[in-house]
């Protein structure tokens, strides 16, 4: 998703490290994505790239009939470069390619495919797939196994928090050909994600809140009921 914003004005600094001065822009914007405003960096109409490397969200307000947000910005660029000619010009920003806004979804069911390989990128030796319904029903390879809808409930509402918040990202490193997931909801799309997500600190659940760790706390679940 590509959003469109400009650098409205520019505020002068100084730093308390070294004196040295420096700018911050303020921006805004609108967008029917309510979260994930994660910036990683702006491009221009002609393809050229400019880094921030500090932003922080003043003030965010969201249209409840429309759902579109406004949000509101201030933004330093990396290396503290003067960009005062950027002021007023179109600049976009992308959402991560596997980033979807889950806000108004509702998940009823998720797919998942957990492999497991010989060390150093040796053959596959286990694959186990997983179907979780909103029902209830979880069926683990070709065992089929009844959770309370309750239970699914919170289970799916930790996932949609997971995936599709405002603080979901992407951690290296986590395993990303072992795990696969595909969100079906009740919308009618289907989500396919590749690796396990996490959320940043500040959260119900902390950073090291994987993905797959959620979805194995309800599978201990199921075993531990029969």
């Amino acid at each position: 998703m590509k959003t469109y914003l400009t650098l409205e004005k520019s505020n002068p600094h100084k730093s308390n490290y070294d004196g040295s001065l420096y700018k911050s822009y303020v921006t805004s914007f609108f967008s029917y994505t309510q979260s994930h405003h994660t910036i990683n960096d702006f491009y221009d109409e002609e393809g050229n790239v400019y880094i921030p490397e500090v932003y922080s969200f003043c003030e965010k307000k969201v249209d409840p009939d429309t759902h579109e947000m406004f949000v509101r910005a201030d933004v330093e660029f990396e290396d503290g470069l003067n960009m005062d000619f950027l002021l007023h010009k179109p600049l976009y920003f992308k959402e991560p390619e596997w980033f979807h806004d889950l806000t108004h979804e509702e998940i009823v069911q998720l797919n998942c495919v957990f492999e497991q390989y010989e060390p150093v990128l040796g053959s596959l030796i286990e694959r186990k797939n997983v179907y979780i319904n909103v029902n209830g029903t979880v069926q683990i390879d070709d065992k089929i196994y009844h959770l309370s809808e309750p239970k699914i409930c919170e289970f799916f509402y930790e996932i949609k928090i997971n995936l599709g918040s405002e603080k979901t990202y992407q951690p290296l490193l986590c395993g990303g050909g072992s795990s696969r997931y595909i969100l079906h909801l009740k919308s009618g799309k289907s989500i396919e994600y590749s690796g396990d997500y996490a959320l940043f600190d500040g959260t119900p659940y902390g950073c090291k809140r994987y993905t797959k760790l959620i979805v194995d706390d309800l599978l201990k679940q199921v075993i531990d009921s029969f």
